[in-house]
């Protein structure tokens, strides 16, 4: 493991654990996995960041993350980045994996990180050990299931499955932000998750979002703008929530907060979209977003 001594590894408010990944586009490889789109907006939104993640020799992207600490599970052996291809047709994104790199464990979290506020489990190829959630006893854990989800021939074809783990994981976080897209062969885990877990969301793309929580049910309709790309907004999404609940403790201001924190994500393409405080403040001052 290596570890990015930039910052103090004491002083992290915001912790991701997930692989950074190279996303393939037309115009090369560009940054993506929910780790790097959810530590950005931690750090644009004023909070300190840490991820602990891997990587291969060729990742091309470490000046992007200049301002985040970094703990990498990262064997010197190891050649492949995570790697995506994102095809979108009529909204529907179909997935190639063209490399994993290395499993992440509790061993390779530094015992500094231990006590962050907020802790965002996020892997996108099963890279993460379900054990890591009893690592953080007095923080806020979220935790998107996505990379549980995911399952790949050996030609690297993404296909969905179910969350083997789900019953081990849930009782033992605070808040699990599914997508629409992630939970669509299965619909039923919805009501599944809601009964073990403490808060559930379900992101809707532009229909903004849905609350699961006390048995309760509450509709928070998505900031109206025109979309570009709508890669990681659920993962900025998940971290604006946090963000905002752990300061809070307001589901609802924590709701609309998020649905318009991820609304800049996807006016741009991978993460250049990822605003700041002031930004989404601004934006909210404008906004007479409502339950519904």
């Amino acid at each position: 493991m290596t570890v990015n001594d930039q910052h103090p590894v004491s002083s992290i408010q915001f912790l991701a654990i997930g692989h950074f990944a190279h996303d393939v586009t037309e115009n090369g490889l560009i940054l993506g996995g929910a780790a790097a789109y959810s530590s950005l907006a931690a750090k644009r939104l004023g909070l300190k960041a840490g991820v602990v993640s891997a990587v291969g020799r060729d990742f091309l992207h470490y000046e992007k993350l200049d301002g985040i600490s970094l703990a990498l599970a990262t064997d010197p052996a190891d050649n492949e980045t995570t790697t995506f291809q994102n095809i979108y047709e009529n909204g529907v994104r179909r997935q190639m994996l063209r490399g994993v790199s290395a499993p992440i464990g509790p061993e390779h979290i530094p015992p500094e990180w231990l006590d962050a506020g907020i802790v965002y489990l996020c892997p996108v190829a099963n890279e993460v050990g379900k054990s890591i959630v009893h690592k953080f006893p007095n923080s806020l854990i979220g935790v998107s299931p996505q990379g549980w989800m995911r399952q790949w021939d050996s030609q690297g074809r993404v296909s969905a499955r179910k969350w083997r783990d789900a019953p081990d994981v849930l009782p033992h976080v605070d808040v699990v932000v599914m997508s629409e897209e992630d939970i669509a062969p299965f619909p039923e885990i919805v009501s599944e998750y809601i009964e073990v877990a403490k808060i559930a969301i379900l992101t809707r793309g532009d229909k903004g979002s849905t609350l699961f929580h006390a048995g309760k049910t509450i509709n928070f309709p998505a900031f109206s703008v025109p979309i570009v790309d709508p890669t990681g907004a659920g993962d900025v999404f998940a971290l604006a929530f946090l963000r905002e609940f752990h300061r809070t403790g307001d589901l609802h201001k924590a709701s609309v907060f998020a649905n318009c924190t991820a609304s800049f994500v996807v006016e741009k393409r991978g993460t250049e979209g990822i605003p700041d405080l002031e930004q989404v403040l601004f934006r909210l001052s404008q906004s007479s977003a409502l339950t519904t």
